[in-house]
């Protein structure tokens, strides 16, 4: 396992749970890149009631990564803000 699978891992998908009531389905990395695959969790109604197999692919740079696990395993705003535009589809309104 990669050494920064676990905080990787860990950080985003608590974000995604407090956020968007979704979660890391999925975690895979290349040596240019991480990609991560986020469903939505049973209290996204929204997500759920529009396709039971709602998800979302996207990917990491390597850059992105490191700064996570350098920041004490914490999301900066800037990517913070890119996981928000990247679940805009998926996410509870009320989250």
């Amino acid at each position: 396992m990669h050494p920064q699978y676990e905080a990787l891992f860990t950080t985003i998908d608590k974000y995604v749970r407090a956020r968007h009531h979704c979660f890391v389905a999925e975690l895979s990395h290349s040596q240019t890149k991480w990609v991560l695959c986020i469903r939505p969790t049973e209290e996204n109604i929204r997500a759920l009631s529009l396709d039971v197999y709602a998800c979302k692919y996207f990917s990491l740079s390597l850059e992105e990564v490191d700064d996570i696990c350098a920041a004490a395993n914490a999301l900066g705003p800037k990517l913070a803000e890119k996981i928000d535009h990247e679940l805009h589809s998926i996410r509870d309104l009320d989250a």
